[in-house]
């Protein structure tokens, strides 16, 4: 029996694992070895998760002169007669990094197929026999041979689609968003070198980014039923500056397309019995912020946490570890959809909020920080996301003010409608807010735990781990 199996062998897998195995547990990781070039990942990884990493051991990947730095985003805005430009910057001496997603999840898969404790199985799950306080029985099933194997804790860590979560029973609610698609390009066409992109001004947002070796990724959003051959029409690429244009247009003639549905999803528990949700499995939001992997890495490193507090005790960490993360998984689904919102509904509240947001960022000393650090996942409090909503709101409204002052502007009435819709729209940001510090003041009040019993893993004191098996020399 292992102490803990985890399904998925992507970046939140081999992050959850690192974080296991450094507890002295031993993990089986049971990857199905699917094949990553031809899938469209994550490939930016914001500052927390750079951190995340260099914590769990796993710097060296993350080190090498292929993977590109990035200080933060540009985000362009070219809607018409408007050009403007804004840099959100990370925190001082911090950066990200960006790189080639399969190459990415390769390296890390090796590094933690040589880690002690830690078992590496081409397989995956297929079935989930039992699942009690005691620990799972499950189906691997991979290179030609099924078998059962049992362990004390079972992670779901294997994406948004996530089998295990299915065959655990729990439901999640669904919002699919947009389509996604996927070319790359000469990193030269990007405008800001050591930055991630956002470009605004067509219908959707368009993301870009350096992936190393001179080359780009380049990640156009395409309303829900389009085809890639959407991306041709003027309006799609309006956001981008022309010479970028041109490279994504002849990209598309000469790639072969790579898609991915961009979906909303939360389940309705993200723990269930002796099993747990990591990443995406646990929830995920339309990849506008480039979030997805911070926040795998945060998981990983939470799970870790509070297996440490409670001894090993899985009954009593699980129900910590979903509390501990709620707060900021529910700031990251409220960032994503606010954005989207902003940089795709027409509407003049949401016209008011796209200015307001570039008004904040170009005027605020600290505005431009302050949302990097919330889209970023630096800053995970429901209550600073309310805080920056208004402070955005605020400009939107001093706008359209300024509006009515002019003459020949919007009739009143319009202007009073935009303005009203934009106080509504920051009220279910307020609420969350609320909401996530009643929560926090309930955990604050809870009596201690129970002592440990069933479902207990022995967790060793906390180490220096040895990072890799002796070398067989």
């Amino acid at each position: 029996m292992f102490d803990v199996l985890i399904a998925g062998g992507g970046p939140a897998g081999c992050a959850t694992a690192a974080a296991l195995s450094d507890l002295g547990l031993s993990v089986l990781l049971a990857d199905a070895g699917v094949d990553r070039s031809k899938q469209l990942a994550g490939e930016l990884l914001h500052p927390s998760g750079v951190e995340d990493l260099r914590a769990l051991g796993l710097g060296a990947v993350i080190d090498g002169t292929h993977v590109p730095r990035v200080r933060g985003f540009a985000v362009m805005d070219s809607d018409g007669a408007t050009h403007r430009t804004v840099v959100l910057p990370y925190a001082q001496e911090e950066h990200g990094v960006t790189f080639e997603h399969a190459a990415f999840a390769g390296s890390l898969l090796e590094a933690i197929g040589a880690r002690v404790g830690v078992t590496v199985a081409r397989a995956r799950v297929t079935d989930v026999r039992r699942n009690d306080a005691a620990g799972v029985e499950v189906v691997l099933t991979g290179e030609g041979t099924t078998r059962l194997v049992q362990a004390r804790l079972l992670v779901a860590a294997d994406g948004r689609g996530s089998l295990v979560r299915k065959l655990l029973g729990i439901r999640d609610h669904h919002e699919r968003m947009s389509t996604m698609l996927g070319l790359t390009v000469d990193a030269r066409h990007l405008p800001h070198e050591g930055h991630g992109h956002l470009f605004i001004g067509g219908p959707a947002p368009v993301l870009g980014y350096a992936i190393g070796h001179g080359v780009a990724r380049i990640l156009v959003d395409l309303p829900l039923g389009s085809r890639p051959q959407r991306v041709r029409d003027p309006e799609t690429l309006q956001g981008l500056p022309e010479n970028l244009r041109a490279a994504v247009l002849s990209a598309l003639e000469a790639q072969p397309s790579r898609m991915a549905s961009n979906d909303t999803r939360l389940p309705e528990t993200i723990s269930l019995g002796s099993a747990v949700l990591v990443g995406d499995a646990a929830g995920c939001a339309h990849p506008l912020s480039a979030s997805g992997m911070a926040f795998s890495t945060r998981d990983a490193r939470v799970l870790q946490a509070v297996l440490r507090e409670t001894d090993g005790n899985v009954q009593k960490a699980l129900p910590i570890y979903g509390r501990r993360r709620r707060p900021a998984q529910r700031t990251r689904l409220s960032l994503a959809s606010a954005l989207y919102r902003a940089f795709t509904d027409r509407s003049a509240e949401m016209q008011a909020l796209r200015v307001g947001l570039f008004d904040y960022w170009s005027r605020s000393s600290d505005g431009a920080r302050a949302s990097m650090a919330l889209l970023s996942g630096r800053e995970t409090r429901t209550w600073s996301m309310a805080r920056e909503y208004a402070r955005v709101v605020g400009y939107g409204a001093a706008s359209l003010l300024s509006e009515g002052l002019r003459p020949g502007g919007r009739k009143l009435e319009e202007l009073v409608g935009a303005g009203a819709g934009l106080v509504a729209s920051a009220w279910p940001h307020v609420r969350s807010a609320v909401r996530g510090q009643v929560e926090a003041a309930g955990q604050r009040l809870k009596l201690p735990l129970e002592t440990p019993s069933a479902g207990e893993l022995s967790v060793g004191e906390a180490r220096a781990p040895e990072r890799s098996r002796p070398s067989s020399s």
